[in-house]
């Protein structure tokens, strides 16, 4: 079950910097094991960042809701485990050379990183417990 938000955070920290969002990103993930992207029966939402084929991923499934419009209308939130993204989801998106477009905004802002890199960033916040 996801932590509870309310109107005036969900606000706060979607307009946070990029940088921020990332770091919030991170944080909410590894405290609450879950990491939540957008699902229809045809597959998992993707957009093209610079030539990159990426997957958007949010910390908790309000913020994913806020996707599901335009090029997303028909997408729900879709919750995959901590344990889940790390062991299956990201050695395939390395693989597939696809990467995680971690926390976009609004704008669809956001920082892209690579499977191997919030890897690293999720097992520094893991060494802080």
């Amino acid at each position: 079950m996801s932590y509870k938000i309310n109107k005036q955070e969900y606000e706060a920290v979607l307009s946070l910097p990029d940088v921020k969002r990332f770091n919030h990103f991170v944080s909410r993930i590894v405290d609450w094991e879950e990491v939540w992207g957008l699902k229809t029966d045809d597959g998992w939402a993707t957009v093209d960042s610079e030539n990159r084929i990426c997957i958007p991923f949010w910390p908790h499934p309000k913020y994913a809701e806020n996707f599901a419009k335009g090029d997303w209308e028909g997408y729900k939130p879709e919750l995959i485990t901590l344990d889940n993204f790390i062991k299956k989801w990201l050695p395939g998106m390395e693989k597939d050379n696809s990467f995680v477009a971690a926390f976009p905004n609004r704008e669809m802002q956001g920082i892209v990183v690579s499977a191997d890199r919030i890897v690293t960033a999720i097992n520094e916040e893991l060494e802080q417990y």
